[in-house]
């Protein structure tokens, strides 16, 4: 995603600036910006870093972007979009981004699969395993989703991003499962929980962004 950007405020349209002499059409589409709209006015615009939200996966050449710019001191909203994959991306500054509600979540189907082979070729109880779940899903609910550690955005989801479970939750999740599993259980529970913390485990969190309307 381009960093900067040429406005025309009298328009509300922006242009991607063309840095590559290595493009020809990129560096002819931003020529005919600048010269269709140098009679307006143009100023130049800094993306704002992590403020950009989607409508589908970022891989997705046809996903609609929002953003924030910086002119100055002035923050803008811009809304990127294309209507065909032929075509190249707008962008056009937006009243406001979507309303988004943020969350954290776990991969339970997973989880659940990771937990049940971890103890093969002994039989978990599927009473336990669902213990387990919820307890994992009863101490991220206490977590910021804001101030949440995250590793990598998820490629098949939009806004969200995985990252490690919170090292300072696996003693407490440790220590609640010490009255649901028997004895000889708790030492692969234990070590079922240093395997899978990572952001590559079982245990790994997701953060998500969850779009509640369109922005125009």
């Amino acid at each position: 995603m381009n960093d900067l950007f040429l406005l025309c405020r009298q328009c509300e349209e922006l242009h991607p600036v063309c840095a590559s002499t290595d493009d020809d059409d990129a560096a002819l589409d931003f020529a005919e910006f600048r010269a269709a709209h140098a009679g307006h006015g143009l100023s130049e615009a800094r993306r704002v870093p992590d403020s950009a939200l989607f409508d589908a996966p970022t891989w997705d050449p046809m996903a609609t972007r929002w953003f924030s710019v910086a002119v100055g001191s002035e923050l803008l909203h811009v809304r990127s979009w294309r209507t065909s994959i032929d075509e190249p991306r707008r962008h056009q500054l937006a009243r406001s981004v979507p309303s988004s509600c943020e969350m954290i979540d776990v991969d339970t189907p997973l989880l659940r699969r990771a937990l049940d082979r971890h103890f093969y070729p002994h039989a978990l109880r599927p009473i336990k395993v669902e213990r387990f779940v919820d307890m994992v899903n009863e101490l991220l609910a206490t977590l910021d989703p804001g101030a949440a550690e995250t590793s990598f955005d998820d490629p098949t989801e939009a806004n969200a991003s995985i990252g490690p479970f919170p090292p300072a939750l696996c003693e407490v999740l440790l220590d609640r499962c010490t009255p649901i599993f028997d004895t000889w259980e708790m030492g692969r529970v234990g070590s079922f929980i240093e395997d899978h913390r990572f952001e590559d485990g079982a245990l790994a969190i997701r953060v998500r962004r969850i779009l509640a309307r369109s922005a125009a």
